[in-house]
């Protein structure tokens, strides 16, 4: 009787950087309905396509974009105002006074509205009607200067473009630009530490979990250490507007790192997300629909996705 022949070793499975190598970054993303090739993803882009491959195909592909809402349009012009007043620091080295700082934001806030509304317009609603809106932002600008400019540092820089490529030889890039960069003081450690700050004026703020977990954060982080300035720190400054979650607005500040293991991990997973959208473009094309939302969750609704009514995972048939 023959000897039983020895099993065979078990393969070892691939380790997590092997799986990661594997993942083949396209050299170029697809064409826009302009003809035109998409030459980078944002932080916008990507949380776009992760909620809904189809939003994201309407959005950037075929230049289907809804008009922005109320709440986005306060944001933005709330934003200006606080770029404005950093800019005249850092160009003039002396500080606006708040009634200057609400000038900024009227003048902003009229001259954009002109301009989206020689386009799509804005869609304010019964909940923050413009003249809301517009209240809120002067409250908002008040708030952030009285409880957290003294918190953020040093400005640096505001508003810089930072753009940077997953590898050698790829025609698109990931771009975003930084609300404010500034020198601050560590919590942990008595030292001065370079952070990037970014404003937000929403309903639902950001817990220290939410940040810690943010890709926003990690994307930005990412770009400063791969082109060699890395930041330490990320900084949510946070206006929370009143609503059913709380009467009054009030502000929140959260700082959030990343190792090197997790930047390492955030340029994977929007390495995979450029290959997932390639390869959708590849099977499926511009016109036909690339996959859709949990139909449970928030972003498949016809308050937060403006092609609902129309889409055939949505409200549309």
């Amino acid at each position: 009787m023959s000897a039983l022949a020895a099993p065979t070793p078990a393969a070892r499975p691939p380790t997590g950087a092997e799986l990661a190598a594997r993942i083949q970054i396209p050299r170029q993303l697809p064409l826009r309905y302009d003809g035109e090739r998409l030459g980078h993803l944002s932080h916008s882009s990507y949380t776009k396509f992760l909620l809904c491959p189809d939003d994201w195909r309407r959005h950037y592909l075929k230049g289907d974009r809804p008009p922005p809402s109320g709440h986005m349009f306060l944001g933005a012009r709330v934003d200006d105002a606080l770029s404005t007043y950093y800019r005249h620091q850092l160009e003039h080295g002396e500080l606006l006074t708040l009634d200057q700082v609400h000038d900024a934001y009227r003048d902003h806030w009229t001259r954009e509205l002109a301009e989206e509304a020689a386009k799509r317009g804005v869609h304010f609603d019964l909940e923050l009607d413009e003249a809301r809106a517009f209240t809120l932002g002067l409250e908002a600008i008040e708030l952030t200067m009285r409880e957290l400019m003294p918190r953020l540092g040093r400005p640096v820089a505001v508003q810089r473009e930072l753009a940077y490529a997953l590898a050698p030889g790829l025609n698109w890039t990931i771009q975003g630009f930084l609300d404010l960069e500034t020198l601050r003081a560590d919590d942990d450690r008595a030292d001065i530490v370079p952070a990037i700050v970014d404003y937000k004026v929403k309903n639902t703020l950001h817990s220290q979990a939410k940040a810690d977990h943010d890709s926003q954060a990690g994307l930005y982080l990412a770009g400063r250490w791969l082109t060699g300035q890395p930041a330490e720190h990320f900084c949510f400054a946070q206006i929370g507007k009143p609503g059913k979650r709380r009467k009054t607005m009030n502000t929140s500040f959260v700082v959030t790192r990343r190792t090197p293991a997790q930047l390492r991990t955030t340029l994977v997973r929007i390495a995979q997300a450029a290959s997932q959208i390639t390869a959708l473009y590849d099977r499926y094309g511009p016109d036909e629909p690339w996959g859709f939302a949990d139909p449970s969750g928030w972003k498949c609704s016809a308050r937060y996705c403006g092609h609902y009514t129309r889409c055939p995972g949505g409200g549309g048939i």
